[in-house]
């Protein structure tokens, strides 16, 4: 399987890096002295749902970045914090791109090397034989892609479940439970299992999977 280069990204790059950019964010949310600019973040009524993940006061001008987001529940409240940190309308993380979100489907033009987060149903999972897991996903507008995250991304994302008290991998080989990540966009450079079809990859730097 022919898969990825990857980026050193340091310890699971908080799957939502925000000390680059911290000045763009800063004059988008008003503290430039410019007007702020809408930048797609939650409400901090709609934080209240994820009031019990850890954070800190460690963003620009003090501002609250969750840290540790291998905590949430759902990937529902792990969208939430993504979206809180990394604001869909902000450039910013190791890669000083915009997050581009992939609720619903894979955008016709979306470049390659673009930084995503995925949230889409398992069909298949396996563990690959170099270290790591390989999954097929389909997103809700039927989109099917294939997602890997390489052995040392793995074996980072074992090493902080062993300070949580929330297991981000659960079941991740089980068809129909829900994937929640952090990826990269490889282009149509995927493969459907057997056959010559090409399918969009991402290469996954963290990963959940829950029931809902």
């Amino acid at each position: 399987m022919r898969h990825t280069r990857m980026w050193h990204l340091g310890s699971l790059i908080l799957l939502v890096g925000t000390t680059a950019g911290c000045d763009r964010l800063s004059e988008r949310l008003g503290m430039g002295g410019g007007p702020a600019e809408p930048d797609g973040a939650p409400t901090e009524q709609e934080l209240t749902k994820i009031s019990y993940l850890s954070s800190t006061q460690s963003g620009p001008k003090g501002r609250k970045v969750y840290d540790r987001v291998d905590q949430a529940k759902t990937c529902g409240d792990l969208e939430l914090a993504t979206r809180w940190n990394r604001p869909p309308h902000v450039a910013g993380g190791v890669l000083q791109q915009k997050m581009v979100y992939l609720d619903s489907g894979l955008p016709a033009d979306l470049p390659k090397d673009s930084e995503v987060f995925i949230t889409a149903k398992i069909e298949s999972g396996d563990a690959l034989s170099t270290g790591g897991q390989v999954w097929f996903l389909r997103l809700p507008d039927g989109t099917r892609i294939e997602a890997v995250e390489p052995a040392n991304f793995w074996e980072k994302q074992a090493v902080a479940a062993q300070d949580s008290k929330v297991t981000a991998l659960v079941k991740p080989s089980k068809p129909g439970r829900v994937f929640c990540g952090h990826g990269v966009y490889q282009g149509n450079a995927g493969k459907e299992p057997g056959q010559d079809t090409k399918l969009p990859l991402l290469s996954i730097m963290y990963a959940m999977d829950r029931e809902t």
